[in-house]
């Protein structure tokens, strides 16, 4: 399923028809690799021309255009050094859904963001979604596991870790793998945003928690909460909500 229409990206990607694009793979995980899989689908379908682009082995383009769901400002300066080599071709350069930490100065032709605070970062931002909401993906597989607690183990921590928490980026080498391990449990709880979008395209229960800064919950109020995901600030306040949940549910 795909969890927005594909017309609620058409302001990103219909004004990038009828030239050639260079789109740039940021450095990442699984999770990024899962938003380019919903960027490539989105491509197809408003019909874009678009080839890879490497700018330290640049082939013609007419426009460069970012992969999204990272991160704009001085968190990850791989993809800062990036996106100045990609600066340095002087193509006109929009960068996909995003989140500021920082400012982060360039000439860029236009930059989505997918949340409003980002937006007080980068004031001539757009809103948009992240690309991974437009990713269309089916499953058959059953869940074999009731509760699975899933939290990142790099700077974006911020909560409380169970001893039998995972890191699902480290479980998993493909979008595909990714979508499967989302599927293969009831409910997900979450601090990796990808990992809770995987877990709504696959129809799951979701519950996301906090990052160490305001990408999770200003996605989750800008787009998630209206696709059924929860919200809880603690592993433990999840815990304690999917059983009343339960509780409210078995006594209908």
């Amino acid at each position: 399923m795909r969890l927005l229409p594909a017309a609620t990206f058409a302001p990103v990607f219909e004004p990038l028809r009828d030239r050639r694009i260079g789109f740039v793979r940021p450095h990442g995980n699984v999770g990024d690799r899962m938003i380019e899989a919903g960027t490539v689908q989105l491509f197809e379908h408003f019909g874009v021309d678009w080839t890879l682009f490497d700018p330290d082995a640049p082939t013609a383009v007419d426009e460069l255009v970012f992969g999204g769901g990272g991160n704009m400002g001085d968190l990850h300066p791989d993809n800062v050094a990036l996106r100045a080599r990609c600066l340095a071709h002087r193509l006109p350069m929009t960068i996909l859904p995003q989140s500021f930490v920082s400012r982060e100065e360039a000439g860029y032709q236009h930059v989505w963001v997918r949340e409003r605070i980002s937006l007080r970062h980068c004031r001539r931002a757009s809103l948009a979604p992240d690309l991974a909401l437009g990713l269309s993906y089916e499953t058959d597989t059953e869940a074999q596991h009731e509760t699975g607690v899933f939290l990142r183990e790099d700077v974006e921590n911020a909560v409380r870790r169970p001893a039998d928490a995972r890191d699902p980026v480290a479980l998993c080498a493909t979008p595909e793998e990714y979508l499967e391990l989302a599927a293969s449990h009831a409910h997900v709880v979450t601090d990796r945003l990808h990992f809770a979008i995987a877990g709504l395209i696959t129809g799951r229960e979701v519950t996301l928690l906090p990052n160490s800064y305001h990408k999770n919950e200003g996605v989750y109020e800008a787009w998630l909460a209206d696709l059924g995901c929860h919200w809880a600030r603690s592993v433990r306040r999840a815990l304690s909500a999917a059983r009343k949940r339960a509780t409210v549910g078995r006594s209908r």
